[in-house]
């Protein structure tokens, strides 16, 4: 089943993969990494993100009691 995040979900996430990757990066070498680094580990922190709104769309959001 394939279920897709509202425009607004993947902006949040967009934006959170954004600061976390700015922090992770400033946090290694003094922020001295090349950009092609930045990239990678954006890429990485986007795509774990990403992949777990996706489970977290994917549960029933009724409560269980």
């Amino acid at each position: 089943m394939e279920v897709t995040m509202s425009r607004e979900t993947d902006w949040m996430v967009f934006e959170k993969a954004v600061e976390v990757t700015a922090s992770a990066v400033r946090g290694t070498a003094g922020g001295s990494q090349p950009a092609s680094y930045v990239a990678e580990v954006f890429r990485e922190v986007h795509k774990a993100l990403k992949e777990t709104a996706e489970t977290m769309v994917q549960k029933d959001t009724k409560a269980g009691f």
